[in-house]
């Protein structure tokens, strides 16, 4: 069974918002030097899926990533933990967010890499949070589609899969080839092995321009984003500390609640 897991390099969703500020005229945010760049944690459990189906069904794995040359950090960690190849799309000037856009190149790269029997992205990237992408690609190939799945199935020429519902789980039967967007709860990454780590230091990852993929720059920028973005900055938080004084127990209970009935937040709780 052969799957390709699409993954993007993102800055350490860890980071403290403290290392991070927006330059607002360009609409981007800027990180600390300090600040690492990772692979997004969803994408890392979809190669945890892609990697058990294949230990379960054979085939092979492949990680498809979109960006600049740094990006390839990212398809190094995939070939840590085990896929078989990797591929990077060079195209440093790709504005975001432009889920469409990114897409479609994504699309065109998996229609160049070839046979395929399962797309898998994660739910969401961790800087942006939109978790259009994969459905994206997926309408781009014109095939079946599932997200936010927490359990995948091969059952005779279809996949058995278990997604998150606002009320619990829908299972759903999907006919392959297929894409699905997975998340965090379907497994545990597993650690990498420093044999692992000697393999993916000793793999050239292949750079294909969007020429490489049959797209021209032209036709790139038809697909404008559904999103504009009109601003981006870190909004300024502000609080403040209100001491309750009182002689005893009684009295302080009796000051707090003054205090609270004043701002009215007893009155709004009990409304």
């Amino acid at each position: 069974m052969n799957s390709i897991v699409c993954i993007k390099q993102i800055p350490d969703p860890e980071a403290v918002v403290e290392q991070f500020s927006a330059d607002e005229a360009a609409k981007k945010l800027v990180p600390a030097p300090g600040v690492a760049f990772v692979i997004n944690p969803f994408d890392e459990n979809a190669i945890e899926a892609a990697l058990q189906l294949k230990e379960a069904h054979g085939g092979k794995v492949t990680a498809l990533s979109l960006g600049s040359d740094s990006s390839l950090e990212a398809l190094k960690r995939a070939l840590q933990m085990g896929v078989d190849d990797a591929v990077l799309i060079e195209d440093p000037d790709l504005p975001e967010p432009n889920p469409r856009a990114t897409a479609y190149l994504l699309a065109k790269a998996i229609e160049k890499i070839g046979e395929y029997d399962l797309v898998i992205c994660g739910r969401q990237a961790g800087d942006w949070d939109q978790g259009q992408v994969g459905i994206y690609i997926a309408d781009f190939l014109n095939i079946p589609s599932g997200t936010i799945v927490t359990k995948i199935e091969k059952d005779d020429g279809f996949l058995r899969v278990e997604r998150l519902a606002e009320d619990g789980y829908e299972i759903m039967q999907v006919s392959i080839p297929a894409l699905l967007t997975v998340s965090n709860e379907i497994n545990l990454p597993r650690l990498t092995p420093v044999a692992a780590i000697l393999r993916a230091a000793s793999i050239t990852i292949p750079v294909w321009s969007i020429q490489d993929i049959g797209v021209e720059s032209a036709t790139l920028k038809t697909f404008g984003s559904h999103i504009q973005l009109d601003r981006l900055y870190i909004p300024e938080i502000k609080g403040e500390c209100e001491l309750i004084q009182g002689e005893d127990g009684d009295e302080l209970a009796a000051n707090l609640i003054k205090a609270l009935e004043g701002n009215k937040i007893i009155s709004d709780l009990l409304a």
